[in-house]
């Protein structure tokens, strides 16, 4: 049976669903075929399968990148939780994983290995021992991540990065931009101040030097690798919205880690994604002030531990590779047989 993916060019943005696809054709010995039509929106995918269209909408905007009845399944990541169209379906949240890199590399053409709007994230898969880039795929193998839950004592995680308002000639993305910074400053500078077990910071560059000095990390340890290994050390993971007011990766990951979240209000449909059960809501987007007590929350009883067991399971059957394609795909058996 073969499996045809067709995509405008290699982003990060494709990567889940390309080694989502890998692992499911290895595992069911599918054929898969990859394509590359620049025609595409940038942000999207098709998948090709017994005679079926799903396309793949990974973009931050709730705004569809295509239209929905030309396919007959649209898959859209950032979808607004008032939208009932038939034949649209939730991603949920997105992650950036991978999944033996270096065998999808075997499945491109000299062409498509040459493409220079390829060659970002070519450069990422060839970068075997993690030395070149900071977004090594090697680094992200989802068969590397955790399968069981491990308690480091409550320790509490936050490290982002900030976004330059003056970059945006959108008016309104300069307001989203500047509540979004605050956040993210004013919430690590919250949480050095009441926490001791915590890894916290902001990613350093021009803006952060000038506007959060006192909250850096070490830009030694940004890397994928080494945010994956304090990943791993943490049990509590703070996320805000990202662009467009949308979640941004950061979650996924935490998901997949097996970690408690606390988060501003989500505004986009996550299928059977519970508060208090997977995770704890600020009450709005700039209400930092509220997360000592959101924390003490989750640190009371070790209730972080429950939260951390529940989004390890649910990672499992909506985001991690295993089932990501799988999942998707019993949709078109449960409309066959509705």
């Amino acid at each position: 049976m073969s499996i045809k993916l067709e995509l405008p060019y290699w982003t990060s943005h494709h990567n889940m669903i390309i080694y989502s696809l890998l692992f499911y054709c290895d595992e069911n010995e599918h054929d898969f075929e990859i394509v590359f039509n620049k025609k595409l929106p940038s942000n999207g995918a098709i998948l090709y399968f017994k005679n079926e269209t799903f396309f793949f909408d990974y973009s931050d905007n709730v705004v569809f990148i295509d239209e929905p009845i030309r396919y007959n399944y649209y898959f859209k990541r950032s979808l607004d939780f008032r939208c009932n169209t038939r034949n649209v379906y939730p991603l949920n949240f997105q992650v950036n994983y991978s999944y033996k890199a270096l065998n999808f590399l075997k499945r491109l053409s000299f062409n498509d290995l040459i493409n220079a709007s390829n060659r970002i994230e070519i450069f990422r898969c060839m970068d075997y021992f993690n030395i070149f880039t900071n977004l090594s795929h090697n680094a992200m193998d989802a068969r590397f991540f955790p399968k069981r839950i491990e308690d480091n004592s409550g320790k509490i995680i936050f490290q982002t990065r900030l976004w330059n308002p003056e970059k945006s000639c959108d008016l309104e993305e300069k307001q989203r931009r500047e509540i979004q910074n605050e956040f993210r400053i004013e919430a690590c500078r919250i949480i050095k101040n009441n926490f001791n077990n915590v890894s916290v910071g902001i990613f350093p560059d021009n803006l952060s030097l000038k506007t959060a000095p006192d909250l850096l990390l070490d830009v030694k340890k940004t890397s994928k690798k080494e945010y994956f290994k304090s990943l791993g050390k943490a049990d509590i993971g703070i996320a805000d919205d990202g662009l467009k007011d949308t979640p941004g990766w950061k979650v996924g990951e935490y998901l997949l880690f097996g970690k408690a979240v606390i988060t501003t209000p989500l505004n986009t449909k996550v299928e059977n994604f519970i508060e208090h059960l997977n995770y704890e809501k600020l009450s709005s987007r700039n209400s930092y002030n509220e997360l000592p007590e959101k924390i003490e929350y989750l640190l009371s009883q070790k209730r972080y531990l429950e939260l951390a067991h529940n989004n390890l399971k649910w990672s499992e059957i909506y985001l991690h590779p295993r089932n990501y394609i799988k999942r998707i795909l019993s949709i078109v058996e449960d409309q066959v047989l509705t």
